[in-house]
């Protein structure tokens, strides 16, 4: 089957484990590593990250998004692959901080002054050249 793979994160847990998945017509070596989440108080901070392996990571805008039960997916962030192109979602504008590594194939999303509208699971992801996202 061809198509997207998701590993989310949820405020209330945390993991941090790889993920392989497909994409069409060939079989991506695609590694994913994902930190941060977990149960957070209204007003405090979060800081979110994904790694990704086996593509060339520092050629790919990263995209964040989130996700409440019952809800679609919302864009939350966007950073080019050279960092010189940040924007937000309104929600989060002036409480969000995104950044990239490259050295490391990383991304980060940072949220400050956390409220319930928060409470979601958050994705990165990256849009590969076979024209289908590929979630990280």
């Amino acid at each position: 089957m061809c198509g997207p793979t998701a590993r989310p994160w949820r405020w209330g847990w945390s993991r941090g484990r790889g993920h392989k998945g497909p994409s069409c017509g060939v079989w991506a070596q695609l590694r994913l590593l994902e930190a941060g989440g977990g149960l957070r108080a209204p007003g405090d901070s979060v800081l979110l990250s994904c790694r990704g392996t086996g593509f060339a990571f520092g050629i790919h805008a990263i995209r964040w998004y989130r996700q409440r039960p019952g809800d679609r997916l919302e864009w939350v962030s966007l950073i080019s692959s050279d960092s010189s192109l940040i924007k937000y979602e309104q929600s989060v504008q002036g409480r969000a901080s995104v950044s990239r590594d490259n050295s490391r194939s990383e991304s980060s999303l940072s949220l400050r002054a956390l409220g319930p509208r928060d409470s979601a699971r958050y994705f990165c992801a990256v849009r590969t050249g076979t024209g289908n996202p590929a979630e990280l």
